[in-house]
């Protein structure tokens, strides 16, 4: 069987067993979607009660960081002024505070005065921005949470003024918060997030504070875009996916973190790298694009068997009696095709109607050679008419020419000598018999013009081209229409019929053009091209139409045509509007002795 062109029958039922899976696909894709979304939202949650734990822990951890410096300022007013006896305390208060890395009192300018370790800790206090914020501020200020260390610990630094018993500001009283022990047990629960997760404090100055989950450390993190830390801090929480300075994706979910810890804005940020917060997602969407992938490839397999089986091999047998039925065998049957269905109603019908077609075919066969013999029959019997016609012409300009022109003549001649012999000279007598031979002269030209209508002599004696020659010189004088002959001395060797046919066209051309065309210029051209004979007239009339070439009673152009066809000869007509008409024909030149 033959390739088929274009798509295949059997390609279009896998296209359509696989467009049957293509919603499937779409749903795997709207959810795998939506578990990222999903997934994304859970992080923002997380984010946000994590936020939301950090606040409540620090506003918690702010009271009572509020409450001991309270404690040691009132402390200090008690010693009077003798920081000194208070170092034990210190001492004592950092041991049982858990969190805090260091307590103790400066005075106002910023000298240590007492402190929970007074040997490892620094004695000048007097550039930390804290003391000045503290002592302007008469409250409780808190220190930068990133550059401060205490023993190699992040620390960030509160402080409160210690005042005397006139309410003026005689010292400072400061707590260092170990980072690191700061919420530890909120920042727990980030343990169950994936390898290389970072929490990240970012406040409006642009400066950030970062938490290793994995080390569960406070650390100065990496840099972080500037544009993208525009948008956090332009919204209060969101998520946003966008790479690292390593070209990495990253989720970054973010909450602002309202806590009376914090004395600006702060937000919380959780970048977790986006292959592993959507691990899961894509393990799932992996797993049911396989499952759908097995699925269609079952169902393609299935409908290459099926589709064979009850589909293509019975088509294929259609397919197989269609051919031979185009070719022309009209006893082409497709037969029986297995179990009754569909396909088998249509073989039924297809063997119907070629049944049906063969009868037709036949009984058209039957009824077009009989037009077929019908058709020769009326242009044989054209021809005849023709011939006949010209026979006919031939005779009675023969006899006339013969018979009343050489009645004329001698009448002629007997009116001469009538003339010569009288006896007397009478002038009205000579006036009558001049009046009666030019009577008799016109006559005989319209003797002559009557017989060259009916057969002009030239056509015999001279040719094709004389004879074309002169009926143009005759139409013009006619008509008053500009009529050459362009042949360059070309005389074809016709026969006598088609010289006369091509003669007969010549004169229905002519008086088709003076009735219809509008012309004043007609050009003929005879010559032979191709091994053939070519014969064109050309007028610059009006132009005839489409219509009129097959109208039907173009009558004479249907003479034209019946005209050349015993001969083999052809003709067009082409009509140009306001530029004229060209009759072009065409007649096969035969070697001597051969005949159409």
């Amino acid at each position: 069987m033959q390739q088929f062109v274009g798509i295949s029958l059997k390609t279009r039922l896998y296209l359509l067993v696989l467009a049957a899976f293509i919603p499937v696909a779409i749903l795997i894709v709207y959810v795998a979607e939506e578990q990222k979304t999903i997934e994304t939202d859970a992080i923002l949650n997380k984010t946000m009660l994590l936020t939301q734990a950090a606040a409540d822990a620090e506003n918690l951890q702010l009271e009572s960081t509020r409450n001991l410096l309270a404690a040691v300022s009132l402390a200090f007013q008690m010693v009077d002024g003798q920081a000194d006896r208070l170092s034990g305390l210190l001492a004592d208060l950092l041991g049982h505070a858990k969190g805090y890395a260091a307590f103790g009192i400066v005075d106002t300018a910023g000298h240590l005065l007492a402190g929970s370790d007074p040997l490892q800790m620094e004695k000048d206090y007097s550039d930390r921005a804290w003391v000045a914020a503290s002592i302007a501020h008469n409250s409780v200020n808190m220190g930068q949470y990133q550059g401060e260390h205490i023993n190699g610990e992040p620390v960030v630094y509160f402080a409160r003024p210690a005042l005397d018993s006139s309410r003026k500001i005689v010292a400072v009283t400061f707590a260092a918060l170990n980072l690191n022990r700061m919420n530890r047990n909120v920042f727990s629960q980030l343990s169950d997030l994936p390898k290389g997760s970072q929490l990240t404090l970012l406040d409006e100055t642009r400066k950030m504070l970062g938490y290793d989950v994995d080390a569960a450390r406070w650390t100065v993190p990496q840099h972080l875009d500037s544009a993208l830390q525009q948008q956090i801090l332009s919204q209060p929480s969101g998520t946003l996916v966008a790479a690292d300075e390593n070209g990495n994706l990253q989720i970054y979910a973010f909450a602002r973190l309202e806590s009376a810890f914090r004395n600006r804005r702060i937000s919380v940020v959780l970048a977790i790298p986006q292959k592993l917060a959507m691990a899961a997602s894509k393990r799932i969407f992996t797993r049911n694009l396989a499952l759908l992938v097995i699925s269609a490839l079952m169902a393609v397999l299935f409908i290459w068997w099926a589709a064979d089986v009850f589909i293509l091999r019975r088509v294929g047998a259609m397919v197989r009696a269609s051919r031979r039925l185009a070719a022309g065998d009209l006893r082409a049957r497709i037969g029986p095709i297995g179990v009754r269905d569909e396909l088998s109603h249509l073989a039924g019908v297809f063997d119907e109607m070629a049944a049906s077609l063969q009868m037709r075919i036949e009984r058209e066969d039957q009824v077009m050679v009989s037009l077929k013999h019908s058709r020769e029959q009326l242009r044989r019997l054209s021809a005849y008419q023709n011939e006949v016609r010209e026979q006919e012409r031939m005779r009675i300009a023969r006899e006339i020419h013969d018979q009343l022109g050489q009645s004329l003549t001698i009448l002629k001649m007997d009116l001469s000598w009538m003339k010569k012999h009288m006896p007397v000279a009478d002038t009205p007598m000579d006036e009558k018999m001049d009046a009666m031979s030019r009577v008799i002269q016109e006559a005989m030209e319209n003797l002559h013009a009557v017989t060259a209508d009916l057969r002009p002599v030239i056509l015999d004696d001279f040719g094709l081209a004389a004879a074309i020659e002169w009926q143009a010189d005759a139409f013009t004088r006619r008509s008053g229409i500009g009529c050459r002959l362009e042949n360059n001395s070309f005389e074809p060797d016709l026969s006598k019929e088609q010289a006369t046919a091509l003669f007969r066209i010549f004169q229905e051309t002519l008086t088709n053009i003076m009735r219809h065309a509008g012309a004043d210029d007609v050009v003929v051209r005879l010559e032979e091209r191709d091994g053939g004979l070519f014969f064109q007239i050309e007028d610059n009339g009006r132009g005839i139409t489409s219509d009129e070439i097959i109208a039907p009673n173009a009558f004479g152009l249907l003479g034209i045509r019946e005209r050349l066809y015993p001969f083999g000869g052809r003709v067009s007509f082409e009509g140009r509007p306001g530029r004229g008409t060209r009759v072009t024909i065409r007649l096969p030149l035969f070697p001597e002795g051969d005949t159409p």
